[in-house]
């Protein structure tokens, strides 16, 4: 099997069309990310309230995925993805008007609404045109999009507030998930599979009369398995390091303990970003070939140790230390938890799984800023940091012991050859 990216996008181009789309998008996630705390933290509050309006676009997201999911599967992929960046641009840049904390959390809302639609939908396109034999490259690709505009925001929005202060970012996020959602009108194609199932047969029983009540929750057994609770307890993981540490209390240690200033945090933010953007093709290809937890385990337990080390820096170097390996933990496990849904779910079902499964990591997103703000109120942030790096590793070797492997695919095999779906 060939490893590499250029041969799958050769036949598969689309994919790149809505990288696009995802660059401009989380290009302005990235700008506001290091910046927010310090906004919030100007309204005079504490801690664990800055974790409140970190939570609040994790709300957004948590209540968005599976009505996301069902739009979709409605009214076609297209309709999430133009709709998402729209309703983001308006959150946005009516954040960087608000002068107090409610308005704050409710314009948070908004742009975690939209958010949270564009990216459901853009796992859905990938798990639709993708096979076992290539998900791990296909998903590593829009990963890597996603990835190289939280690369880039950091840095922008940092010298952006600089120079026109903290409500700068905000607007000029707005700005540029406009064009995201007008990229995507105007380039982007339906993905959303017709009514036959993933090898074009009617599915069975589609003409034998109405489905019962049982029949129709037999179709989402799946989502009760071990497999795909260990890997939404996965994303849960990363979701909450994300929010918790990452976007919360990081941030603040740098402004606060390191005495650094917000075009600088921005810039030392960028290195988790650009270390994982490189990895992404070595996780997607080793992930296809060798399966989804050779890459998740260890990625997972790179985390754990960066998250320890960050807790425990009282200086830049080792502040940078942990950065650079919360970077490579990220990299390494990449894209792969989200193609383990989309291996374990039936493709009919597909939006569905990867809507119940960000939920997982968006209900962890929701409660880790103000549980990790209010952690470090009491006990200080080096305590919560090594909490957080210690869940994080008791949940990798928890995957490592009892999830089954979803790739266990043989080279030269006529599903290698032509891409043959297994679900």
């Amino acid at each position: 099997m060939r490893l590499g990216i250029v041969p799958v996008l050769r036949e598969h181009p689309t994919v790149l069309l809505l990288a696009v789309s995802t660059t401009l998008l989380t290009t302005g996630q990235g700008m506001v990310a290091p910046i927010l705390p310090l906004y919030a933290d100007s309204l005079g509050v504490s801690l664990a309230t800055v974790g409140l309006v970190i939570s609040v676009f994790g709300l957004a997201r948590f209540l968005t995925n599976m009505p996301t999911a069902v739009l979709s599967e409605r009214f076609g992929r297209r309709s999430v993805l133009v709709g998402g960046p729209l309703i983001a641009a308006a959150g946005n840049a009516l954040a960087g008007t608000a002068d107090s904390l409610a308005p704050l959390m409710v314009y948070r809302f908004i742009a975690g609404v939209g958010s949270a639609a564009f990216i459901t939908g853009a796992v859905i396109f990938i798990g639709d045109i993708s096979t076992p034999a290539n998900r791990g490259r296909l998903m590593s690709v829009y990963q890597g999009s996603f990835a190289l505009g939280i690369t880039l925001g950091p840095s922008m929005g940092g010298l952006i507030a600089e120079i026109f202060g903290l409500r700068g970012p905000f607007f000029a996020v707005g700005a540029v998930s406009l064009v995201s959602g007008i990229w995507a009108f105007f380039r982007v194609p339906e993905t959303r599979p017709s009514s036959d199932d993933a090898d074009g047969r009617p599915q069975v029983g589609r003409q034998d009369g109405p489905v019962t009540q049982e029949g129709r929750w037999s179709r989402y057994s799946f989502l009760k398995s071990r497999d795909f609770i260990l890997v939404g307890l996965v994303l849960a993981a990363i979701f909450f390091t994300r929010g918790g540490a990452q976007f919360t209390l990081l941030p603040l240690k740098g402004s606060d303990e390191l005495g650094l200033s917000p075009g600088q945090i921005g810039a030392i933010f960028t290195i988790p970003p650009v270390l994982a953007f490189l990895l992404l093709p070595f996780s997607g290809s080793v992930s296809d070939r060798f399966g989804r937890k050779k890459t998740i385990v260890p990625g997972l337990l790179i985390v754990s140790i960066a998250m320890m080390v960050l807790g425990a820096s009282p200086a830049l170097m080792l502040y940078a230390v942990g950065m650079t390996l919360f970077g490579l933990g990220n990299g390494i496990q990449g894209p792969t938890p989200v193609a383990y849904v989309a291996d374990i779910s039936p493709r009919a079902r597909q939006s569905i799984a990867q809507g119940a499964a960000r939920s997982f990591g968006d209900l962890a997103l929701l409660i880790a800023p103000p549980l990790m703000g209010l952690a470090a109120d009491t006990y200080g942030a080096t305590t919560a940091l090594v909490g957080n790096g210690a869940v994080v590793g008791v949940v990798g070797l928890a995957f490592l012991l009892f999830a089954r492997e979803s790739v266990t695919r043989q080279p030269g095999t006529r599903e290698e050859r032509t891409g043959g779906r297994r679900v």
